[in-house]
């Protein structure tokens, strides 16, 4: 009688535990990178400016005991999508300290973008299995990627959705019963920052249409069906199913603050101003960020790759890069660094994929990618590269420095809090989170009082405020019996019965 060979002899059952040996090594590695890096996510305050967005959208859900709108400055806001911030507001209603609350869910992310970048790498190189591993160790070489997945910023979940909708694109241009899942995709990466997969989609067709003498498959046979424009159509609409149920919920036109064509569109095209302030320095900090080489050769290996792997398909995925790159230069100047972290995944993958099908085998591909990574940065950040211990602003954190005048905030006072000087600004979320509570407040910029206070239709009534002493005596003369007392970092709190009666 028979038996199944024993594991480890040149039988079946020792080959199917092998071909499962690269995944194994991937979820424990990535497992390890995750511990690592979460020791380090109750560390310290959050304080980059965006992250303050973050907290007093995520606070709002209970404040504003509404889950079904995003509120910043205590009014709906279609500048951001809801996904993060609910899972930050679960933590608070959880009763998890903020720092906690806001880092983990990028922290989840970056572990969920660490496996689709495994499974991105297995796709663009089937043929090589360890270039799961060589992915994984290259993406956690990025410091850009560990710093913001230990922050409270959406960009790691938004490569997350970015990264399987590259694959699920993959996959719908060779079977186009995977076109549903591309559409999930976009819909979820909507919810959480920004349908970036569906415009990565329009990049990858005209990729393929430029190459397509070389492809097996033209674009005319992708897109020329209605299979094709059904579900383009769908995924259209599911891109932006939130900001239309933000529409119908909040009409008019002064409802709510943001739009879609300011966030989504107006930034990436610039005006001739924009074009002639451009600064190459600054270009290539934006490209490149803290990662020159990760990038840089990423984008390489993304050219390389279709011709190394032998995959005309692949021209896809390095018109995305290309493309990319081309709206990061062209944008206007509210883009940021951090935005290139949607392709830093397929950036790292493709350096795996690239250096197996160049060297013709999965293991001489696999040492060349960890060296490669221990070349770059490692995949272990120390604790100064993830920036997390900045909390203090002329000596005092802004919870010590704003708490006080919530404290002290009268139901019929008007909140006025002075901007006048750039370099005394704090972020602007945090008004909301240690100031205002539920509050309106209006942020002065300029030394006319009365005129700031217009546009939250002040008509009149006490006034309550902080300001530097220099900046409050630049407006006393307009502000009636103000009295003032101190605040940590050299603030004054100040109470007006309101503004001065011209005679």
């Amino acid at each position: 009688m028979s038996s199944a060979p024993p594991l480890g002899s040149s039988g079946a059952p020792a080959t199917a535990v092998w071909q499962y040996a690269p995944l194994a090594v991937v979820l424990l590695v990535i497992g390890a990178l995750f511990a690592w890096y979460m020791q380090f996510v109750g560390i310290g305050m959050i304080w980059r400016f965006d992250e303050y967005y973050t907290y007093e959208r995520s606070i709002s859900f209970a404040r504003m005991d509404d889950w079904w709108a995003v509120y910043s400055a205590n009014k709906p806001t279609l500048k951001k999508p809801p996904m993060q911030y609910w899972m930050s507001g679960a933590l608070f209603e959880m009763g998890y300290r903020d720092v906690i609350a806001l880092r983990v869910p990028s922290m989840i992310f970056a572990a969920l973008t660490l496996i689709a970048t495994a499974f991105l790498a297995r796709t663009l190189a089937p043929g090589h299995p360890w270039t799961m591993l060589g992915a994984v160790l290259l993406l956690a070489s990025s410091q850009t990627f560990w710093a913001d997945a230990t922050s409270a910023m959406l960009d790691v979940g938004s490569a997350f959705f970015v990264t399987i909708g590259l694959m699920a694109m993959l996959a719908a241009f060779q079977n186009r019963r995977y076109w549903p899942l591309f559409a999930l995709t976009v819909f979820l990466g909507g919810m959480q920052k920004g349908p970036v997969a569906l415009a990565f989609l329009v990049f990858a067709l005209i990729a393929l249409a430029v190459t397509g003498p070389l492809q097996k498959k033209r674009v005319r046979e992708i897109v020329w069906n209605r299979h094709f424009a059904f579900w383009a159509f769908v995924s259209l609409v599911l891109a932006f199913a939130w900001q239309l149920y933000m529409g119908l919920r909040f009409p008019g036109e002064d409802a709510m603050q943001g739009s879609v064509e300011k966030e989504m569109f107006k930034r990436f095209f610039p005006s001739m101003d924009d074009i002639a302030a451009y600064d190459w320095g600054e270009l290539r900090t934006l490209i490149l960020g803290d990662d020159p080489w990760l990038r840089g050769v990423g984008t390489l290996a993304l050219i390389a790759l279709p011709f190394t792997a032998k995959r005309p398909i692949l021209f896809a995925l390095t018109g995305v890069g290309l493309f990319m790159i081309l709206v990061m230069s062209a944008g206007s100047q509210q883009i940021h660094a951090r935005y290139m972290l949607v392709i830093v995944p397929l950036q790292a993958a493709a350096i795996a994929a690239f250096l197996a099908t160049l060297l013709r085998s999965d293991s001489a591909g696999l040492v060349a990618s960890v060296a490669l990574c221990f070349a770059l940065a490692g995949p272990l950040q120390p604790l100064e590269n993830l920036r997390l211990e900045r909390e203090n602003f002329r000596g005092a954190t802004l919870a010590q420095i704003m708490a006080p005048v919530r404290e002290n905030l009268q139901p019929d006072e008007n909140l006025l809090i002075c901007e006048m000087d750039p370099t005394m600004r704090f972020p602007r979320g945090a008004y909301t989170v240690y100031a205002a509570d539920t509050r309106e407040f209006t942020r002065l910029r300029h030394l006319d009082v009365a005129a700031a206070l217009s546009r939250v239709d002040y008509s009149g009534g006490a006034i309550r405020g902080f300001c530097t002493e220099s900046q409050l005596a630049q407006i006393s003369d307009q502000l009636a019996n103000v009295e003032t007392s101190p605040l940590p970092g050299g603030y004054l709190q100040f109470r007006a019965t309101g503004l001065v009666t011209p005679d």
